[in-house]
């Protein structure tokens, strides 16, 4: 991700890797709840396409239509698998606060793309390379994310 500094925030990059920090912690969950058929899925790529596929397919209005309802739910109906949707609505990840009815569907893909790096075996041959590369390229992401994890504790 830093060897071209003039493409990646850099800000954003020793955010997402901190090792104490949030997103860490969340690519740990899913790295752990994955299962060994998505895993292996495009040559090991499995869970980096299903991250991406996810972050490409949150439309803005289905997202708004599912603000008020309970978070596991929600993101079933949006096409996570469950154990994506546990991860993402376990009081542990997120604390007490309901992350759909809060979060602007911008966030949530961005922060399903920040992680990719984080789980992924190989970011050279990713399938979802070239989004990932995009989403650290802006230079308010680490901003974005920061935001994102502080109003979820």
């Amino acid at each position: 991700m830093t060897r071209d500094p003039s493409v990646v925030a850099g800000d954003a990059v020793a955010y997402v890797f901190d090792q104490d920090g949030f997103y860490v912690r969340l690519a740990n969950r899913a790295i752990d709840k994955v299962s060994w058929s998505r895993r292996i899925r495009h040559r090991g790529h499995g869970l980096c396409v299903c991250l991406n596929d996810l972050s490409k397919g949150l439309d803005p209005a289905t997202y708004a239509k599912l603000a008020q309802t309970p978070i596991r739910v929600a993101l079933l109906a949006l096409g996570f698998p469950k154990f994506l949707a546990e991860i993402l609505s376990a009081g542990s990840a997120f604390g007490v606060k309901q992350i759909l009815g809060t979060l602007p569907a911008a966030h949530l893909s961005k922060s399903l793309r920040a992680i990719i790096p984080l789980v992924c075996p190989s970011l050279d041959t990713c399938p979802a390379r070239t989004d990932v590369v995009k989403t650290y390229a802006s230079p308010t992401l680490a901003t974005e994310l920061k935001t994102l994890a502080a109003g979820l504790r």
